[in-house]
């Protein structure tokens, strides 16, 4: 298994933190895959959400603008269902994908999708992520490569940011910050409880420093999680960390 560097973790940081925040018809605008590009170290980066009856775009945008070569369209039309990583086929619980882990060299190269999309747009490989997947529609991530492949570091690297990029998402569409519109009150002694919990700090322990019972410090923690509208930790985490939506936070409208 790979593995993600401190400071791998700082620049993940750095990027959640001030990614601009999008629209419910932009919701991953340009600035933010500019900067998601460029920190995972791809050509490319674009987000699109199609509809699964017709193929319709519902949102789409990318890091730059990036010229198709003659016919990509018609190709992906034609020969799009041989892609190991069709929009399709996969969702959010499988991860990140990388095209040159799921097919050898020789078998993509075989395929109608290699010589009429990816050849003439000299593209070598791929990584892809799932923010959304329904029986209506489905949005990915995906990061092309021009000059070589991607590697597990990489795609380590996206796999941290994945749940990130999903709730940028859901907070583009209105669907988390809807959720917690409440400044949520807890106790005293529940929120000591909480913050040495965020810390990593064990049942055990805190019975010990506060002078309790372990199953004290589980009724104040199933509370604060009651209160704070989440069921563990983490998420208890996640929400303390929530990004407010301060003025100056939204991708400004691209050039036209």
């Amino acid at each position: 298994m790979a593995r993600v560097r401190e400071g791998d973790l700082r620049r993940i940081m750095a990027f959640v933190a001030s990614a601009p925040f999008g629209t419910p018809d932009d919701p991953l605008p340009r600035p933010t895959l500019a900067a998601l590009r460029d920190l995972v170290g791809a050509e490319d980066a674009e987000y699109f959400e199609l509809r699964r009856a017709d193929r319709a775009v519902l949102a789409a945008a990318q890091s730059h603008d990036f010229a198709s070569a003659p016919g990509s369209e018609d190709a992906l039309l034609v020969h799009g269902w041989q892609n190991p990583l069709t929009w399709r086929r996969w969702n959010p619980a499988d991860g990140v994908l990388r095209l040159s882990e799921r097919i050898g060299r020789r078998d993509l190269e075989r395929m109608g999708f290699y010589q009429e999309f990816m050849r003439p747009n000299r593209l070598r490989d791929t990584l892809k992520v799932w923010l959304w997947s329904s029986p209506t529609s489905a949005a990915c991530i995906q990061m092309w490569r021009c000059d070589g492949e991607f590697n597990a570091r990489e795609q380590a690297f996206l796999a941290v940011l994945h749940h990130d990029l999903i709730v940028l998402r859901e907070e583009a569409l209105g669907s988390v910050s809807g959720a917690w519109t409440s400044d949520a009150s807890l106790t005293t002694r529940e929120g000591e409880v909480l913050m040495l919990a965020c810390r990593g700090v064990s049942d055990e322990v805190i019975a010990e420093r506060l002078g309790t019972s372990t199953a004290t410090v589980g009724k104040h923690l199933e509370h604060a999680y009651a209160k704070l509208g989440v069921h563990s930790r983490a998420e208890a985490l996640w929400r303390l960390a929530a990004r407010p939506r301060p003025a100056g936070r939204t991708a400004e409208a691209p050039p036209t």
